[in-house]
């Protein structure tokens, strides 16, 4: 029994160490960047990014003995222009900051392996010494001396933007690549334009300084705190960098060379839940995994739906405690995301006259989105902005009016009274004014994602628009009628398709203005959870969950027994499992259920929630929301809801 006990032992470290699947042999165009900062003989044990001497030698050493090959950026520029390609186990070496222990250990190291590297200077740090980093930096005369080597590059990591600046009128501070500043004195905040020109300033400073002291301009931007967006790679683009590194986990590519993933070397986890599980955390071991597998963090989403408009008060100390009191929910609930309400809907219509944050399309009801958004995030919980697409209320009624959605009713033409009153998606002045909101959030906010509302969609007596009109004469050569419709089912379905595409393409666009300044936001939307059961639902909603599958990072389908009048919820949800298992959509689909029955008016059971979340689970689900959430009354109960909503159940991910 021993003897199997101690087979079985060394099959799994095998398994571990050995026989991992090497994904850097099989793409010759793909490579892993380690990513290091100091390497010292005794770091500080409070100091995860630092390394011990000891494990950085058997780390190199393990990349000598098991053949990987580093590479310099020179190899990596030719393998993207089509010349050699990279070779297996391609690995890049970086070095941030500028320490002294690159010139004094590392540099000797490596150059007895025969590796290159990458050293990322902080051009404000040399000489100004700030007195929070685990050891010196070079000086420029050391600096460019260690230049002179060939396997040597010396990239940009800004001049000084390696710190953390207010970007919001509560005295929120974050890396000053990521978002735009709040002057405390004229109480604003500085415009895209002013944001743009401050970066190119600190650009153009960093280059001036490497000409003088070392000769020659960077050509590699090592983003600080991996922070970036497209304002700041068009603006090196325009600088002449031809490399830009991030800090996601995952494979480099030649694919894009503005956005390479780099992989952190620590000495310990900076995840809280696992420093919580004082497990012994191996730097060998993780090294070794990382090297042979590098992923990007995949979790199990487990997430509250959020209204805003609970938190506000005209009062900003009441919103403090308000914030506070839900915040504290939260954490005691383990929730890895929040979808927090950025618009403003006291009446409870779904009609938006105005948001929580600064823009140039609705007024703002109060600046507190990007506030509240930190303090959940600063929280290691992830943060998506739920979002109207279509349901906004102009301020300039005379042209909302002309953008409204048409529907036949009676015989005739007119706004859409339904539910939502939406401007049409067809219509490019819609598609302005919406996009100029999301530009305007993402720009203001540190966001994670978006949660789309579920006011996209079109029913079949919608949208007779005279944009859509023209699209509709077109595409199919005909005038745009109820008669022409009613009378063609082969030509309504194609309208029906052509409707779908059409809002996935609108918030295409959205998502486009979000990525342009928060280029790792997720994006997920909602859908009506008929849609997904009948597949002529597609009719009445313009609503496709194949096609959602495809076209986010996530589909949340509104799982609400209550509302669809189900007599059997456990039932009506396992058939809705079932489903989205058929689809094999069960990776990229949350299910959101109700906690609240609108119709009676009552909040739903715990004990009733809790059947309906382990349904889900039980029959294989993996992503789990719930809206709405009352803090000041408890609902639902967290003592009762807690077990199925945290991460920490699931600590390790599907």
């Amino acid at each position: 029994m021993i003897a199997k006990l101690i087979c079985l032992i060394f099959i799994l470290i095998g398994a571990i160490f050995c026989f991992c699947p090497d994904d850097l042999s099989a793409d010759s165009n793909k490579f892993i960047v380690l990513c290091y900062h100091a390497v010292v003989k005794n770091p500080d044990p409070k100091d995860p990014y630092t390394l011990p001497y000891s494990i950085f030698v058997k780390q190199m050493e393990y990349l000598k003995a098991n053949e990987y090959n580093p590479v310099s950026l020179d190899e990596i520029l030719k393998s993207k222009k089509g010349g050699n390609p990279l070779p297996e186990k391609a690995v890049l070496l970086m070095f941030d900051d500028g320490y002294i222990s690159y010139k004094d250990f590392i540099l000797p190291l490596l150059e007895k392996y025969g590796f290159p590297s990458v050293l990322a200077v902080v051009g404000n740090f040399v000489g100004y010494q700030p007195k929070d980093l685990p050891e010196p930096v070079m000086t420029w005369n050391q600096i460019k001396e260690v230049s002179k080597n060939s396997l040597v590059e010396i990239a940009a990591h800004s001049y000084d933007m390696h710190k953390a600046i207010r970007y919001t009128p509560q005295g929120n501070v974050a890396a000053a690549f990521n978002v735009k500043l709040f002057d405390k004195n004229k109480k604003t905040i500085e415009t895209s334009e002013e944001y743009v020109k401050r970066i190119e300033e600190d650009f153009s400073k960093q280059q001036d300084i490497f000409e003088k002291e070392l000769g020659f301009k960077p050509r590699a931007m090592v983003w600080p705190y991996g922070k970036y967006n497209q304002a700041a790679i068009d603006a090196a683009m325009r600088f002449g960098y031809q490399f830009a590194f991030t800090l996601e986990n995952g494979w480099g590519t030649t694919e894009d060379l503005f956005k390479i993933k780099r992989n952190m070397l620590l000495t310990e986890p900076l995840d809280e839940f696992l420093k919580s599980l004082k497990a012994e955390y191996d730097p060998m071991r993780e090294f070794i995994k990382m090297i042979k597998n590098p992923q990007e963090d995949k979790k199990l989403i487990r997430a509250v739906q959020v209204d805003l408009d609970l938190i506000y008060d005209p009062d900003p100390a009441q919103v403090e405690k308000n914030l506070g009191r839900l915040i504290d929910r939260l954490v005691e609930m383990r929730v890895n995301t929040v979808f927090l309400q950025a618009f403003a809907d006291p009446d409870g219509n779904g009609n938006i006259k105005s948001v929580y944050f600064p823009n140039r399309v609705l007024p703002v009801r109060a600046d507190i989105f990007s506030y509240a958004a930190h303090q959940i995030y600063i929280r290691e919980i992830q943060v998506y902005a739920w979002m109207p697409t279509l349901s906004i209320e102009l301020p300039d009624k005379k042209l909302n009016e002309s953008l409204r959605v048409r529907a036949f009713s009676n015989g005739s033409i007119s706004p859409s009274t339904s539910w939502y009153n939406r401007l049409s998606p067809f219509s490019e002045k819609t598609l302005r004014a919406i996009r100029m909101l999301y530009e305007d959030l993402a720009s203001n906010s540190q966001i994670d994602g978006i949660l789309f509302q579920d006011d996209a969609y079109l029913n079949d007596f919608e949208d007779f628009h005279p944009d859509a009109a023209d699209l509709f004469k077109n595409t199919f050569g005909k005038e745009l009628s109820y008669e022409t419709l009613k009378s063609d089912s082969a030509l309504f379905r194609k309208w029906t398709s052509l409707k779908t595409k059409t809002l996935t393409k609108f918030l295409d666009e959205l998502k486009g203005a979000v990525r342009y300044w928060r280029p790792e936001a997720k994006f997920t939307r909602n859908i009506y959870a008929e849609a997904v059961l009948n597949p002529y639902a597609e009719e009445w909603y313009a609503q496709n969950y194949k096609s959602f599958l495809q076209n986010y990072d996530f589909v949340t389908i509104m799982a609400y027994p209550q509302m669809e009048k189900a007599n059997d919820p456990l039932k009506w949800l396992n058939t809705l499992v079932q489903t989205v298992r058929n689809y094999d959509g069960i990776k990229k689909t949350i299910f959101k259920i109700q906690t609240y029955d609108w119709d009676k008016k009552v909040w739903i059971s715990d004990s009733l929630l809790n059947s309906q979340l382990r349904t889900i689970l039980k029959n294989g689900g993996l992503h789990l929301a719930y809206y709405p959430d009352d803090y000041t009354i408890n609902k639902p109960m967290l003592n009762k809801i807690k077990l199925e909503m945290s991460t920490k159940t699931y600590p390790f991910g599907p």
